[in-house]
């Protein structure tokens, strides 16, 4: 039923994974929604509650891994449809020595999926 509605989607978690690796925040802006938020803990417990805009900046404010060659570890772990225009995917990424599990909720906006929200979680990972 929702089949070419996931391909978009993966479409979608492509580019965010491109500009994650590229550094690009106008990546980002096309992956987020305007009125999305990123939400997460900090080092020191702390929410983390970004707009979009804000994200977008610090992802274009920090060193890309592709400027040192660090291999991709990207993978979409599920997508699950809540109905014909939302859904939740689970996505993992590893940048320089943090994996990444974002839970990434969609939106059909216009006949865009757009993310409206992600939740991240980061783990310190061995360097490679």
């Amino acid at each position: 039923m929702f089949e070419g509605n996931q391909r978009e989607i993966a479409e979608v978690i492509g580019r965010y994974f491109d500009a994650s690796y590229h550094g690009s925040g106008q990546g980002m802006l096309g992956v987020f929604h305007a009125a999305a938020h990123i939400y997460g803990r900090n080092e020191q417990g702390g929410l983390i509650d970004w707009p979009a805009a804000e994200f977008a900046r610090l992802v274009d404010s920090g060193t890309a891994p592709a400027a040192t060659n660090q291999p991709r570890e990207d993978e979409i772990v599920s997508i699950c449809f809540t109905g014909e225009q939302t859904a939740v995917a689970i996505v993992k990424l590893r940048l320089f020595q943090t994996r990444y599990t974002d839970i990434l909720t969609f939106l059909s906006i216009d006949g865009n999926w757009r993310v409206i929200a992600k939740a991240l979680s980061a783990e310190k990972v061995e360097a490679q």
